[in-house]
């Protein structure tokens, strides 16, 4: 277990995304499962691949400025690094007048955008799609439909996962890469 678990640090990043995702849930068909779990597992998913404490914090961070961006301040205090790595891996709903985009077209971008992302960043991915994964699995083996709530298609989002491994190797082969690929393939004969 690494010390970036323990740091005073981590422990205020693991807080503010308590406070940030307090009233938000997991798309989960058959249990109510505080979003904040899932900030919780990205952070754990990083440490236990050994990454240091700024990359742990920004895993726990991830998805508040897609969620709350009014909260970037309180991102951005942890410093650039982990306010960088966020914006990497922050998903960008709203085309510049305002309009929600259409889902392909957030996931096509996002892939795209990572393409050019620092490893941290492409780590940081990893992890969420990881524990992204890991739940979709868990909702089948308890036997309910984990494609109905979410948006795309089981194909659609297979297609997604499969499509943004080979831009996270790019220039880089680490661990939780193939834990990725493991996962995906679990999801895939789940």
């Amino acid at each position: 277990m690494t010390t970036a678990l323990f740091s005073p640090r981590v422990h205020a990043a693991i807080d503010l995304a308590a406070r940030i995702h307090e009233s938000q849930h997991r798309k989960e068909p058959d249990v109510r499962t505080p979003y904040v779990a899932h900030a919780y597992g990205v952070g754990l998913i990083l440490a236990l691949h050994g990454f240091g404490e700024e990359v742990v914090i920004a895993g726990f961070l991830h998805d508040v400025l897609e969620d709350q961006p009014q909260q970037r301040a309180e991102v951005e205090a942890f410093g650039p690094s982990v306010i960088g790595w966020v914006e990497w891996v922050t998903e960008r709903k709203f085309d510049e007048s305002g309009q929600k985009l259409p889902w392909a077209v957030r996931k096509h971008a996002y892939n795209e955008r990572l393409r050019s992302a620092p490893r941290e960043a492409r780590a940081i991915s990893a992890a969420d799609k990881i524990h992204n994964m890991q739940s979709t699995v868990l909702v089948l083996r308890r036997g309910f439909d984990a494609w109905a709530k979410l948006s795309g298609s089981r194909a659609e989002q297979l297609a997604r996962f499969r499509a943004l491994l080979p831009i996270l190797r790019v220039g880089w082969d680490h661990a939780i890469l193939d834990h990725y690929q493991f996962v995906l393939d679990a999801l895939e004969k789940a």
